[in-house]
This record gives C-alpha cells, sequence and structure tokens, in this order.
C-alpha cells in the first residue's frame, strides 16, 4: 500500500488526522522530528568523541586503522 507523510502545523489539525485515522482504521506511526539545535548538538558531540579517538591514538593508548584498511575491509 502507498504512505502518505503528513505535517500538521497545528495542534488541532494533528488532533484532526488523528481522529479522521482512527475512525477510518488506518494503521499510524508517529515520527517525531528532531530540531536542528539537537542536530547541531549531535554533530558537535560525533566531532569531540573522534577528537578524543585521535587523541588518544596519537598518545598511544589506541590503534585506528587506516582508511586503505577500512576499505579493504569492504
Amino acid at each position: 500500500m502507498q504512505q502518505i507523510i503528513l505535517q500538521p502545523q497545528t495542534p488541532d489539525e494533528l488532533r484532526l488526522i488523528k481522529q479522521f485515522a482512527k475512525v477510518m482504521k488506518i494503521k499510524t506511526i508517529a515520527v517525531k522530528e528532531t530540531s536542528a539545535k539537537q542536530k547541531e548538538e549531535e554533530l558537535l558531540d560525533r566531532i569531540e568523541r573522534s577528537a578524543r579517538q585521535v587523541k588518544a591514538h596519537l598518545d598511544g593508548k589506541i590503534k585506528l586503522k587506516s582508511a586503505r584498511q577500512l576499505l579493504e575491509e569492504l
């Protein structure tokens, strides 16, 4: 069956869509959108984690694979 993505702009629109789906017995899945702020924080966290890994590698605490080694695994 074909999927439809609806993006209500107000709480009333959301309520109406939910009521319609319930009456028509349409299966619904709610997906929460992540804000730009959350996406930015996640990106910064990943960058910081990567920087810590590089520092640990430079300090000799861990051994990282080269890009060539990673490609050879594929």
